[in-house]
């Protein structure tokens, strides 16, 4: 009995909407169309705002809400990224659905330039000899 569940193919009454091209996908348009706001940019504020949104069988994204907060600006620009993200459309035989969703998004400054610069200079230990010395400055 149990060896013929295993076989029997589960189906799949209700289909969700699905973006387009998988998570992946999904990660490369958020990090393409995010803007850092500038105002964290001159704080270094980083982390992690958490957004929750529904998405309807029309594949359009419906009521998005903060759900992790890090700054005012940078929450803004999450909701902005969620509201212009489209899935597919779902097709259900004629029942309506909505999905629930989260997405997070990272604020990620680069590092910081720690201001060391390597300069070297070229000297020969002899006018007839081809043997050069280099010295390497850390500042």
């Amino acid at each position: 009995m149990e060896e013929f569940d295993k076989k029997k193919k589960r189906k799949k009454f209700l289909e969700k909407p699905l973006y387009p091209g998988g998570s992946r996908a999904l990660r490369e348009f958020v990090n393409a169309h995010l803007q850092y706001p500038q105002d964290a940019i001159d704080q270094r504020i980083e982390g992690v705002v958490t957004i929750a949104y529904q998405v309807n069988d029309d594949g359009e994204v419906e009521s998005p809400t903060v759900v992790k907060s890090l700054c005012p600006s940078c929450d803004e620009e999450a909701l902005r990224i969620v509201q212009l993200l489209h899935y597919n459309k779902a097709r259900n035989r004629g029942i309506r659905l909505k999905m629930n969703s989260k997405l997070n998004i990272n604020f990620r400054l680069a590092p910081a330039p720690t201001g060391k610069t390597i300069s070297y200079t070229l000297t020969s230990s002899s006018k007839t000899s081809n043997h050069y010395s280099y010295s390497i400055t850390l500042k």
